[in-house]
């Protein structure tokens, strides 16, 4: 009987520090939190990343030990002689992070193996919102990963060797919920050591579906106050100075039921200076793909935090003015999606109101 493994390592930057002179692995932790690098630091980093994967490449496997995560995926592959296997590099979004990850999925890779790299905007550890939020969003990167490979009977590890033991910590019980097993190999030990699943029933979908706003409201950096959570389980919450925020099982829990509620039906705002018509809502009703329900829904999610706290779009979501005027009283429109046939939100401002006029496809 074939075997199937979908393998999710963190990634660190052992690949790169080890082995080298002390100066420069002191370099290493000096730029390891920078998104972006001046030219002479990128161009040294380059240089690095080029020497390391040639040397792996061109050695024998013994050349791994050089890398914790490789050293650590050998050793699951020997434990577990699986007939394919889909890699998952957790990174931080960092250039040295980025940059040791390329190394390990290029040394995977030329084993024939499928690689996939992952990480989140602000997934850095020098700015704890930033990487509150990026975890958030990575958790639900993973979510729409497993249940597909968990519901064919397939098996799903969480390599948790390497990488920053913040991002790891977070990850352990992610996996500890949602994988079969929790991997680590310690340095200089014989044997991994194997965290089992734990039997844990998390709270269903009716029983977040009359709290959902609240959910909304944090997904999209919304203040939440203490009494606004009252109904919902404890377990699923941090409480800071009665602000709210999210833990680790409360991402697990709105990742796994988002989508469902975000497709079921046009949502209220969360915003009263968003104003939805009745062609909106007309609109919506007859989208008949669920995912573009679901992307109707997150634009929206996003218009009302950028008119209430001038969040920021995704690059994706482009808001824009009009050029001339095509479809008045429309003055901007809203990118809800691009691709096939893409289409946008239009509408218009009345004070520090938007009026949402229509939604269909783009001009």
């Amino acid at each position: 009987m074939s075997t199937s493994l979908l393998l999710l390592s963190t990634c660190g930057m052992s690949v790169l520090t080890n082995e080298v002179a002390p100066k420069e692995r002191q370099w290493l932790t000096e730029i390891a939190n920078e998104a972006r690098l001046s030219e002479r630091d990128r161009e040294r980093l380059t240089e690095l990343v080029t020497r390391r994967r040639e040397q792996l490449l061109r050695g024998d496997r013994n050349a791994r030990r050089l890398s914790a995560e490789l050293s650590s995926i050998d050793a699951i592959l020997a434990r577990w002689a699986a007939d394919h296997v889909q890699h998952l590099l957790i990174h931080t979004d960092t250039e040295t992070g980025k940059a040791a990850a390329s190394v390990i999925a290029a040394i995977l890779k030329s084993d024939g193996q499928q690689v996939q790299l992952l990480t989140q905007g602000g997934l850095r550890t020098n700015d704890f919102s930033s990487f509150r939020e990026a975890l958030a969003e990575l958790t639900i990167d993973i979510e729409n990963w497993i249940p597909g490979y968990r519901g064919h009977g397939r098996t799903t590890l969480f390599n948790l060797t390497a990488g920053f033991k913040s991002v790891s910590a977070y990850l352990q019980v992610l996996g500890m919920l949602h994988a079969d097993r929790c991997i680590f190999l310690f340095e200089g030990a014989p044997e991994l050591m194997e965290i089992p699943r734990l039997p844990v029933k998390l709270a269903e979908l009716d029983e977040i579906r009359p709290h959902a706003k609240v959910f909304r409201r944090l997904e999209y950096g919304y203040p939440v106050q203490k009494n606004e959570i009252i109904g919902l389980p404890d377990a699923l919450f941090l409480v800071d100075d009665d602000r709210v925020i999210r833990n680790t099982l409360g991402d697990v829990v709105w990742a796994r039921v988002r989508k469902t509620l975000f497709r079921e039906e046009l949502l209220d705002p969360l915003s009263p200076k968003l104003i939805i018509s009745d062609a909106v809502c007309r609109a919506f009703d007859k989208l008949q793909e669920e995912e573009r329900r679901v992307q109707v829904n997150e634009a929206l999610d996003a218009l009302s935090a950028h008119l209430d706290l001038k969040r920021e779009f995704p690059k994706s979501r482009t808001f824009k003015r009009l050029q001339g005027n095509p479809s008045p009283p429309a003055t901007h429109e809203l990118y809800v999606w691009s691709d096939g046939a893409a289409w946008r939100l239009f509408g218009h401002f009345e004070g520090d109101c938007f009026c949402a006029d229509s939604l269909g496809s783009h001009l």
